[in-house]
């Protein structure tokens, strides 16, 4: 006798990170895969032709587009960001307050609505519902209302998440590679441990299998290294050396406080917090809990070698 998959549905799957979870999800056996996405179609050309993995039209910010998409799902794994994240546009209503808070918010409710048994939640490292920085105030927010919702959950709080398909890390590498000098943001002494985005996405797939039930857990690599250490490793990796210079921070904020004022912002204040905030993790739990082997990031960057 035959059992039916569950299905995991997962909003902002053709992001980044989304993309990983569902690719890592498709592996998974006894798994559906639900793709939640603004553009369904443009969703599935991203992501490219997976068994077991379908697409529904949703967008978090518009809870009427929401309820259906859950229908019969198990799992929601909400890794939604914005379009040009971490840099808001309120024009567009690219806001982390209506993006990542008002988003969670409509899928705990539409989560309720369908009888979904557990939320995972892609948060970050800096998340803090006290904060003055609207991206960690935001997801700040989120955890506690999925913490308070009654709801099964699980919160992943990455530190800074690379993969071939990232921009940061690989727009730093591309700086390297053509720059004659590597500007660094502050003093280049924030603690950062780069996750590889496919360790997340293992952990998504042991959290929709019953793991880390209730459960807040910061995911970053084996080491601790400084914004200076992984710019020299990448230096290293890709064998081309610069010369660092750093920006300071009053300069970097005010770069984004004229940017942002732009009609389509590549840069804003908020934006220069994110660069020089520390996403130093504790993993012990999320080890001892999940089991998983972390990807040491001179592994994890071999790809950029090439």
């Amino acid at each position: 006798m035959s059992t039916q998959p569950k299905i995991v549905a997962v909003a902002g799957g053709s992001g980044f990170i989304g993309r990983a979870i569902v690719r890592r999800l498709a592996l998974t056996p006894g798994i559906a895969v639900r793709v939640l996405s603004r553009d369904a179609e443009r969703a599935r050309a991203r992501i490219g032709a997976l068994e077991g993995v379908e697409y529904a039209s949703a967008d978090v910010t518009d809870a009427a587009r929401i309820g259906a998409a859950l229908d019969g799902a198990e799992t929601i794994v909400n890794a939604t960001q914005f379009d040009g994240y971490p840099v808001e546009n309120p024009r567009r209503g690219l806001t982390f307050n209506r993006v990542d808070y008002g988003g969670t918010i409509a899928l705990i409710a539409a989560a309720k609505r369908a009888a979904v048994a557990k939320f995972i939640y892609i948060s970050g490292a800096s998340a803090d519902d006290r904060s003055p920085n609207p991206g960690f105030r935001a997801k700040g927010r989120a955890e506690r209302a999925l913490r308070d919702c009654g709801l099964t959950f699980t919160i992943l709080r990455p530190s800074l998440v690379y993969g071939p398909e990232d921009r940061v890390v690989n727009g730093l590498a591309k700086a390297i590679r053509y720059a004659p000098v590597m500007v660094v943001p502050g003093d280049g002494r924030q603690k950062l441990q780069p996750v590889l985005v496919d360790d997340i996405a293992s952990c998504v797939a042991i959290a929709a299998g019953g793991r880390g039930a209730n459960g807040v857990y910061e995911i970053g690599g084996p080491e601790v290294m400084s914004f200076d250490g992984l710019v020299r490793l990448l230096m290293e990796i890709t064998g081309r050396r610069r010369p660092i210079v750093h920006v300071p921070e009053a300069l970097l904020r005010l770069a984004g406080i004229i940017a942002q004022k732009l009609p389509r912002p590549v840069f804003s204040r908020d934006a220069a917090d994110f660069l020089i905030a520390d996403s130093e993790c504790n993993i012990k739990p999320l080890i001892a809990e999940f089991g998983v082997t972390l990807t040491p990031a001179r592994i994890g960057l071999a790809y950029l070698a090439k």
